[in-house]
């Protein structure tokens, strides 16, 4: 059986009556200069014939793709995910096509897909990076388009950034605690090295606290149950502790475990750390966390990337959004 040819644009502009040039136009919402007649017979033709246009061809016309690819650190985190759909609000508003990569925690991963972004034709990338060397992402995202940063504060960026008071509200967190008589900070964290995040939260942590114990987690490779033993040496100890998250996604996965064998309690403990979900105080409900509300980072990135794709190239400062800590009068 022959294969039914796809239709183009001149078969467009041959049912309409007009030219390939007016159909271009139409396409491309120049309508200003076209008759209503014009743009109704040129509609009809479109959809008698099934037209789609063609998204290369139109990429070449108007050298944009229309399309902004957002790379975050790891869809696992709630917090990823938030970024990406308070971003996408924003940009498909515009008329872009927002499309989701993700690092996985795996900056071997994040090479390859800044190796991708290179070659493709994306108009822009709002970017959450793994690592917080400067250098290292300028070597790897070697493409010279609009670009920026969420949720790491990079040294001499030339990107703008969109972060968190994220010293600030640690220290203002572990301050609140220390001063109600919780002295020992254990902190649950992914590496902190490896981020500027943090980096900021632990000092924040450290210059708030005297008594400061750290339990890290490398997400690619870790055992579930040594790390939660290390927790209970901790948590044992026979002093006022704080439990601080770095991140929530380590709460979510040891916090129940915790309160179900009878660690925390609401006498000799607390629970707080970055966070912005409710399954926290769900599962354990004293629990005051620190929310970064990062919907709303990735839409204000969102129009910074917007304002560089129109070509205001002005310096644009940094971004900082106060995080918010939630106390139980709340």
């Amino acid at each position: 059986m022959k294969k039914k040819k796809r239709p183009t644009i001149r078969d467009v502009a041959a049912l309409a009556g007009v030219s390939v040039a007016t159909v271009s136009r139409y396409l491309n919402g120049k309508t200003n200069k076209m008759t209503t007649a014009t743009a109704a017979k040129i509609k009809e033709a479109i959809a008698k014939l099934q037209y789609i246009p063609n998204p290369a061809a139109r990429e070449m016309s108007h050298n944009k793709s229309m399309i902004v690819v957002i790379v975050v650190a790891n869809v696992a985190d709630y917090f990823s995910t938030e970024i990406f759909k308070g971003a996408s609000r924003k940009l498909e508003a515009a008329g872009y096509v927002p499309v989701l990569l993700d690092s996985g925690a795996d900056q071997s991963h994040e090479k390859r897909i800044l190796n991708s972004v290179n070659i493709h034709g994306f108009d822009g990338l709002l970017f959450q990076p793994l690592t917080s060397d400067t250098a290292l992402i300028q070597s790897e995202l070697t493409r010279h388009f609009p670009v920026v940063i969420l949720d790491r504060e990079l040294k001499r960026s030339p990107w703008p950034q969109v972060v968190t008071d994220n010293y600030q509200a640690a220290s203002n967190a572990t301050q609140h605690f220390v001063d109600e008589g919780f002295k020992h900070v254990v902190v649950l964290s992914s590496t902190i090295k490896q981020a500027s995040t943090r980096q900021e939260r632990y000092q924040g942590i450290v210059d708030s606290a005297n008594d400061v114990s750290v339990v890290e987690i490398d997400e690619n490779h870790f055992d579930r149950e040594q790390v939660y033993h290390q927790l209970v040496s901790l948590l044992k100890q026979k002093q006022k502790t704080m439990l601080f998250s770095l991140k929530e996604r380590w709460l979510l996965e040891f916090l129940p475990r915790l309160m179900q064998d009878g660690l925390i309690n609401q006498e000799s403990t607390r629970v707080t750390g970055f966070a912005d979900t409710s399954l926290i105080k769900a599962i354990c409900p004293y629990a005051q966390v620190i929310s970064q509300n990062p919907s709303y980072m990735g839409e204000r990135a969102a129009e910074v990337l917007l304002k560089m794709l129109k070509g205001e190239s002005r310096e644009i400062d940094d971004i900082v959004i106060k995080a918010t800590f939630a106390d139980n009068k709340q």
